[in-house]
């Protein structure tokens, strides 16, 4: 009876410590639409999610597709997306099509402030004058996307997403 209670313990703590241990990376990834990852990418970038968005276009060999939002009209943000490690080929007739693919995104960021001063410098005497200066009057329009904080602004430019699946949703 004893070597019964021991047993038992001991295949208690097992699946408890395994549960723990294993139950963080089984944890459900955040589900996006585009619109929700271009709005706050900084927050998502270089993380694990499931994105949903509609293809723009395929290139002809199935190796990456353009994806953005269903109401999409040009200049609306657009991400350049890559079967992570040619893992798969994506349909080449998916255009339209809304997907739900699993990966991370990485982001291309401007920096404002270098292209403010950039467009400052002039003469040498001038150059001279904007490299002492303070950056703080260098502030982003409020539409922008910006960057970590300590980072100086950055403008969100281009959105690449590496997905390790996709799933057709229509």
């Amino acid at each position: 009876m004893k070597n019964f209670a021991l047993l038992f313990a001991v295949i208690f703590l097992t699946q408890v410590f395994v549960s723990q241990a294993f139950g963080e990376s089984v944890k459900e990834q955040p589900s996006l639409t585009f619109i929700d990852l271009a709005g706050s990418m900084g927050e998502y970038e270089k993380k694990n999610i499931s994105l949903t968005g509609t293809v723009l276009g395929a290139c002809m060999s199935g190796c990456k597709v353009w994806l953005s939002h269903e109401q999409y009209k040009k200049g609306d943000p657009v991400a350049l997306v890559w079967a992570k490690d040619d893992a798969f080929k994506f349909k080449k007739d998916a255009t339209g099509q809304k997907v739900k693919l699993q990966g991370y995104a990485i982001g291309k960021y401007v920096d404002l402030c270098a292209l403010k001063d950039k467009e400052k410098e002039a003469p040498k005497q001038a150059a001279a004058e904007v490299a002492g200066k303070d950056k703080k009057d260098c502030a982003p329009p409020v539409n922008v996307q910006v960057a970590g904080k300590g980072e100086g602004e950055k403008q969100l430019k281009s959105i690449t997403f590496f997905a390790t699946s996709v799933e057709y949703l229509n």
